[in-house]
């Protein structure tokens, strides 16, 4: 890390650096092609584990040094070994449980909509919930519009239904208002927007952040069983693509208690950095019923676990696509009363909980997405910083996704960092085309910007499940600033692939307090390894999105390995 450390106050939740593990080594990877992502020894050819910690980088004969006789080789054939990725920003239980969900992905119109949807209502007793997966987007249906509740109606006359689509909107049937107790004359809420039909001003059943709280009340939430089971078949995707540990923004304390049950059991294989989400919203009730809940201790700062950690606050300032908080209006906006959009907090609020997060010694992270949005979280951090200093608690600008050149000596004074999310710019660079513009819309994620700018590592990560979570999709596309289905957008804001590495490893670890335990193959930090058929520095940008995975450790198991490789293992 060679880049300024606001240092001024030690964060309490910070991992803490551990000892170099004694020998013999239990693993050795040889015959490596090793990135290590540290600056004292760049490149290497063999690494020796012991303890589920990286115990010697270097030669193959250095690394044999720390052998026994009982010590297990595995021979690399010359794959690209780097540390495993991790994603900063991931939405991990959420992605877990999208995934039993209806999968619109394929859907290419509003009948491909209607009929997933009605597929899965025959098989759904009547009554019950149909719902979808939030991965998708208008964009991808010929018609470029949400399904309307008058067509979700007729095609599922039996089921509530609510089509998710990422995390900020749902549309609606008549039988889910009716289950909600949402009228026809219904007002939006401070936050929030029922989308009504311009001509005839009728419910067209989208809702957007605040308005969908009365009907989101109404489904049923997934027990822990299933949210356990959900999590055990989902980290098995993610050592597929290589991923390893990963930070999740926003869980209520019972989506906690499932990875806590896991990690009790010894079957939590990614390791997770929790953040607490939290509401303050508009008025005084929220406000204080917030401010209660951080102060009794619901949740508390625990880092000390190798595999599951709390350190953090997750506040959402703004929306996403079509409701993020801009300085100037939208090009089409969904509320014509509001065309620049509206923030999902009271500045006033947003303070307090701040303040208190501050005194309490919390990082903390919010969600911002138009540059008006951006403006209020460090308004609201530079007021907690004047109660109880946050510079070194490392506070996050999560998104940030149109900058501007005004924020950064703000940002930079308060030593915030940027959790980037190439992603969501690759998913939904059409529905920023089309709500802020064509102009706008390609400066949304600029990279290059958060390198150049930021004096603090940038992370990488998806923002899954709005996204595609395969870390070697989003370097890709930060390389190349290729889209989804809108082309290449603001290819002045793409970086290099070391520097999308770099922010899928030691970034990351940066951001979650964990450079001392990740993000480099350096001696004393955990095992945690992917190898690649290729070296991503080395093949053209267009095939970045194409290397393949051949491995995945964790702690120095091999918990996921290619059909076509052999392990080559050998015990000396």
């Amino acid at each position: 890390m060679d880049r300024p450390r606001h240092a001024d106050r030690e964060f309490r939740g910070a991992a803490r650096p551990r000892p170099v593990p004694g020998g013999p080594a239990d693993l050795l990877l040889v015959n490596a092609h090793a990135i290590t992502m540290d600056s004292r020894q760049p490149q290497a050819e063999a690494v020796a584990v012991a303890k589920g910690q990286i115990l010697g980088v270097g030669s193959r004969s250095e690394a044999e040094r720390h052998a026994s006789s009982s010590t297990v080789v595995h021979d690399l054939a010359g794959g690209t070994l780097l540390p495993g990725f991790h994603d900063s920003h991931n939405h991990m239980l959420p992605t877990a449980y999208n995934a039993t969900l209806v999968d619109l992905s394929s859907a290419r119109t509003i009948a491909d909509v209607l009929r997933l949807m009605a597929e899965r209502a025959e098989r759904t007793p009547p009554g019950e919930w149909v719902l979808s997966s939030g991965r998708w987007h208008e964009t991808q249906l010929e018609e470029k519009r949400f399904p309307r509740r008058e067509e979700i109606d007729a095609a599922l006359p039996r089921h509530p239904v609510m089509i998710q689509r990422g995390g900020h909107n749902v549309v609606v049937n008549s039988a889910a208002f009716a289950l909600a107790g949402v009228p026809e004359d219904v007002t939006n809420p401070d936050g929030g927007t029922f989308v009504r039909n311009p001509a005839t001003g009728a419910l067209t059943g989208h809702l957007i952040d605040a308005a969908m709280g009365p009907v989101r009340s109404k489904v049923p939430r997934p027990s822990q069983a299933e949210l356990e089971s959900a999590l055990l078949a989902l980290q098995k995707r993610y050592h597929a693509a290589g991923m390893t540990s990963v930070l999740e923004p926003g869980l209520e304390p019972h989506e906690m208690a499932a990875y806590r049950a896991l990690r009790q059991r010894q079957e939590l294989q990614v390791r997770v950095t929790m953040m607490w989400r939290l509401r303050p919203g508009f008025d005084a009730a929220s406000l204080e019923s917030t401010l209660e809940a951080v102060r009794s201790g619901v949740v508390t700062l625990d880092a000390d676990d190798a595999y599951l950690r709390t350190t953090g606050l997750k506040v959402g300032m703004d929306g996403g696509v079509e409701a993020g908080y801009y300085r100037e209006p939208y090009a089409h906006p969904d509320d014509p009363a509001n065309p620049r959009g509206l923030p999902l907090v009271s500045a006033e609020n947003f303070s307090a909980i701040c303040s208190l997060a501050a005194e309490s010694g919390w990082q903390v992270g919010t969600h911002c997405v138009g540059d008006a949005g951006i403006d209020r979280v460090l308004d609201g951090y530079e007021q907690a910083n004047q109660r109880s200093p946050i510079t070194g608690l490392r506070w996050t600008l999560i998104h940030m996704m149109y900058a501007r050149e005004d924020h950064w000596e703000r940002a930079n004074r308060l030593g915030l960092v940027v959790t980037a999310q190439q992603p969501l710019q690759y998913t939904l660079a059409d529905g920023f085309r089309h709500y802020i513009g064509a102009e706008r819309a390609r400066d949304i994620e600029p990279l290059r910007m958060y390198l150049d700018r930021s004096t603090q590592p940038v992370g990488g990560g998806s923002d899954s499940p709005v996204t595609p979570f395969q870390p070697l999709i989003g370097i890709w596309s930060s390389v190349t600033r290729a889209t989804d289905r809108a082309g290449i957008q603001g290819p002045e804001w793409a970086i290099s692939p070391e520097e999308a590495l770099r922010m899928y490893t030691v970034g990351s670890a940066w951001c979650a307090f964990e450079e001392h335990t990740k993000g480099s193959i350096t001696p004393g930090k955990v095992a945690d390894f992917v190898v690649l058929d290729h070296d991503p520095r080395q093949v053209e940008p267009d095939a970045i999105r194409e290397l393949q995975v051949l491995r995945t450790y964790v702690g120095g198991n091999l918990v996921y390995e290619a059909d076509s490789v052999g392990a080559r293992a050998t015990v000396r």
